[in-house]
């Protein structure tokens, strides 16, 4: 029955290109050991660097930030650096391969493992800077991820699609410093992103566009708390559609308020530990 439940869980949203930390790296190695050990070549490397590239394209136009595709495509070039200064050979049989004439005999490789060295200290740098918003965008988007899971959870309908219009949800009894509090918690763990006003706080997020990246929180998904009480609640059209079937969209939009007034309550009695783990 759990593992039923954990399947239906997951095929609520529809499936996307991500990114994992571990298994590509680690099958680009043993591919490449198998490689170099059945056919002294290394055409794995420039398979792998066209991924990473490709993939840092992909995440950048998801989360509007130009951070991924300059972390993923100089990592993708400075992979093919080091087969162009290591082993050019490899470069001259694909080319025979494909029919590209190359000379070999009498050409000077412009590449070697001093400009690769080179090449890697400006990867390592801008990796520094670059690597911490992509991970908080990361991390944002698998947490928002699971907001929208729990609540689709509870929705029982599905029928009328999404409307541009905030939805008025309840009211949350609190002070307006235990509101702050809990934003700067959502904020600590990456789970919404907190814009404050005068007359209240919103709790951005989003599976597509990173809220690091917009400049007004209406561009994409939110939870507003006024300081008055009241709760209200947008669903963006591009998170609604990422559903793999369509919510009664007041409900979802009921749902998430739901979500969040409980995560609220929480805080509020100090059970933060209870937020976590229900995201997980």
């Amino acid at each position: 029955m759990k593992n039923n439940t954990l399947m239906i869980h997951d095929q609520i949203l529809k499936k996307q290109v991500n990114w994992n930390f571990w298994g590509p790296p680690v099958a680009f190695i043993i591919l490449l050991i198998i490689e170099k050990q059945a056919l002294g070549t290394f055409f794995t490397s420039l398979l792998y660097g066209l991924i990473l590239i490709i993939t840092g394209i992909i995440y950048s136009s998801r989360y509007r930030l130009y951070q991924p595709v300059l972390l993923f495509c100089l990592a993708g070039l400075t992979l093919w650096h080091y087969v162009l200064a290591a082993h050019i050979e490899t470069i001259f049989t694909l080319a025979r391969w494909i029919k590209i004439d190359s000379k070999e005999s009498g050409v000077t490789n412009p590449f070697s493992m001093l400009t690769w060295l080179i090449n890697l200290l400006i990867f390592l740098a801008v990796a520094s800077l670059t690597m911490p918003v992509f991970g908080k965008a990361f991390t944002l988007e698998g947490n928002a991820k699971k907001l929208f899971r729990l609540a689709a959870l509870s929705v029982p309908g599905y029928g009328n699609g999404f409307t541009s219009r905030p939805f008025p949800g309840g009211v949350a009894a609190c002070s307006e410093d235990q509101l702050k509090g809990f934003a700067q918690f959502m904020l600590r763990h990456l789970i919404s992103i907190p814009v404050f006003s005068e007359s209240g706080v919103i709790l951005a997020f989003s599976m597509g566009r990173s809220p690091l990246s917009v400049l007004e929180p209406s561009e994409i998904s939110y939870v507003k708390f006024d300081y008055g009480g009241s709760i209200s609640v947008r669903v963006a059209e591009r998170d609604y559609k990422k559903y793999s079937r369509k919510f009664t969209f007041d409900l979802l939009c009921r749902s998430m308020e739901s979500v969040f007034r409980k995560f609220l309550a929480y805080y509020l009695n100090n059970e933060e530990d209870r937020i976590l783990i229900e995201l997980k």
